[in-house]
């Protein structure tokens, strides 16, 4: 996936009933669909669905028999070829049993519609609740990942993503676009080509690609009675699974959010906590448990997650730009947690 910069004007047009019209006959609905809600609605609370993630126009639709689907469109840095990955990936996991939302097809087969250079994706509804902090929320989210990861889909023949060239590549943008220190830059980069070393001489090159979700947050999944379902595939790629494993530790058990908003809040991620960790990767393991290799692996992965998500929360603003020493500090211990962490796991 590459790493590219917010256009100043992400262009969303209006939603209205020509859309609708054009989404009804693009896809064959036997019930026609009758308005647009801006709102997710969770018991007595509700979230406006563009406060809650600006990365792309989302909405939930409904039609004339009651029945709901939520459309999306496709964010700027997702490339076409991207796109039919994610969205064939998302397919097919489906279809193997996964806990994934189930992608709606056009009748021409496509499962994306495209409109005025825009691609969006209908989706089924699924009813739940959002990420409440919670013990049964770590388990859910663990053992929904750990069955994507279980699922056995196509591996395209293309290379496979690697963690470490992404997160050089969000420090690369950091230098183009934020004032943090140059010292501290070169601190994360230096770390960052250390972990993929070690990576390599512990067997990452070995790793099978394979279907990974790429933006494991706690707000990406829908939590249900039966378990966790995985939504928002913009980031799918072929590769080890060890970047969603660790991504999901940081970003249930370290890092803070504005609220139930996919921003970061403007504190300092705390050390990975050990309890809610144990949630997550419990659940995971009682489903997939990692490989000796895999285990190697993750903690220069989390390290390489941990400066991209530094990078991130500067270019978008959450983190100001004196605070980018303490951030570093924090990205740089993070292979030392996870290794204690899983060393914890396997006891």
């Amino acid at each position: 996936m590459p790493i590219l910069r917010k256009p100043p004007q992400y262009g969303f047009f209006s939603f209205d009933g020509g859309l609708l019209q054009q989404l009804s006959d693009a896809y064959g609905l036997d019930h026609p669909l009758t308005g647009f809600r801006p709102i997710l609605l969770d018991g007595d609370r509700c979230t406006l669905i563009d406060v809650r993630s600006q990365t792309s126009r989302k909405m939930v639709i409904e039609a004339r028999d009651g029945s709901r689907l939520f459309l999306k469109q496709i964010p700027w840095y997702c490339e076409r070829k991207a796109l039919l990955l994610a969205t064939r990936w998302q397919t097919q996991a489906r279809a193997a049993g996964a806990p994934v939302a189930r992608l709606l097809c056009t009748r021409a087969g496509t499962p994306w519609f495209e409109i005025a250079g825009s691609y969006f994706t209908l989706t089924e509804y699924v009813p739940g609740r959002r990420y409440t902090n919670t013990a049964d929320d770590r388990a859910q989210a663990g053992a929904a990942i750990a069955r994507l990861h279980a699922t056995t889909v196509d591996v395209p023949p293309a290379p496979a993503e690697n963690a470490f060239s992404g997160a050089l590549a969000h420090i690369a943008l950091a230098r183009e676009s934020i004032a943090a220190p140059s010292a501290v830059l070169d601190a994360m980069e230096r770390a960052v080509r250390t972990w993929a070393e070690q990576a390599d001489a512990s067997g990452w090159n070995t790793l099978a690609g394979q279907l990974t979700h790429g933006d494991t947050n706690p707000w990406n999944l829908i939590y249900t009675d039966q378990g966790a379902v995985l939504i928002d595939f913009d980031n799918a790629h072929r590769g080890p699974c060890l970047r969603d494993i660790a991504e999901a530790l940081l970003s249930f058990c370290s890092v803070h959010y504005q609220q139930d908003s996919t921003n970061f809040a403007p504190v300092l991620p705390d050390r990975v906590d050990r309890d809610g960790a144990a949630d997550f990767l419990t659940a995971y393991t009682r489903v997939r448990r990692p490989s000796l290799v895999e285990a190697a692996c993750i903690p220069p992965a989390g390290g390489a997650v941990a400066v991209g998500l530094a990078c991130l929360g500067l270019l978008r603003g959450d983190y100001p730009a004196a605070m980018a020493p303490e951030l570093a500090a924090w990205a740089t211990a993070v292979p030392d947690d996870i290794t204690d962490l899983l060393a914890q796991d396997r006891s």
